[in-house]
């Protein structure tokens, strides 16, 4: 726990999950509207559908601060939020079947499945009551940790064109732009123009020999 009582978890307890649905919705609402119009539908499906244990969390007490997805190719965050396969019945069951069509089509533009040597950052959003809070920083700080961990090399995550704010914050993280996907044809339908990718190496583990070799 850190001195402002923020700590930093895996995976989703189940009494925050409704916390979590409002950040993603706060953060993500617009974006997701394309896939899922109505906002009571799109909040009960992302209470059904997300997985739990694919998450890095930050809470202060009961109160979620923010979270981020992971995905990795293989265990243990297969399948980022959606899981490793893509469930058709929350769809099904929360929007029928037309608008289950529709959504998944709009998912699949966003299905950015990790290579073998990242994590891949399966969104990430903060509480709009946290923000200025190093919340973000945090969660990706410990997202890197795990991927140094887990013998990964890179971290990677996506921002869309309209969030120029987030990019720059990644920028000041240490991540590039390696790819910009564009949707311009769809923009209409999507909501947003591009979908940039940005990287960021994960930084080696420092030995005591190696801190001695540079001291």
């Amino acid at each position: 726990m850190s001195d402002d009582g923020i700590v930093i978890e895996h995976g989703l307890p189940d009494e925050l999950r409704d916390q979590a649905v409002e950040i993603f919705e706060d953060a993500f609402g617009e974006k997701m509207r394309m896939v899922v119009r109505d906002t009571d539908s799109r909040k009960e499906f992302m209470r059904r559908a997300y997985v739990a244990g694919n998450c890095v969390i930050a809470r202060r007490g009961d109160t979620l601060l923010g979270l981020a997805g992971l995905s990795t190719k293989g265990q243990p965050y297969e399948g980022g939020l959606m899981g490793s396969t893509w469930d058709f019945r929350p769809y099904r069951d929360t929007l029928g079947w037309l608008g289950a069509l529709w959504a998944v089509w709009g998912n699949r533009l966003a299905d950015h499945r990790p290579k073998s040597d990242e994590i891949y950052v399966d969104g990430i959003a903060v509480a709009p009551q946290a923000r200025g809070l190093g919340v973000g920083s945090r969660l990706l700080d410990e997202i890197t940790s795990i991927a140094r961990a887990s013998g990964k090399r890179f971290v990677r995550l996506d921002v869309i064109d309209r969030n120029p704010r987030a990019q720059a914050l990644y920028e000041r993280l240490g991540f590039t732009v390696t790819r910009v996907q564009s949707f311009r044809y769809k923009e209409r339908w999507v909501g947003f123009g591009a979908m940039i990718s940005m990287e960021q190496p994960v930084p080696p583990v420092v030995t005591n020999v190696d801190a001695e070799a540079v001291s």
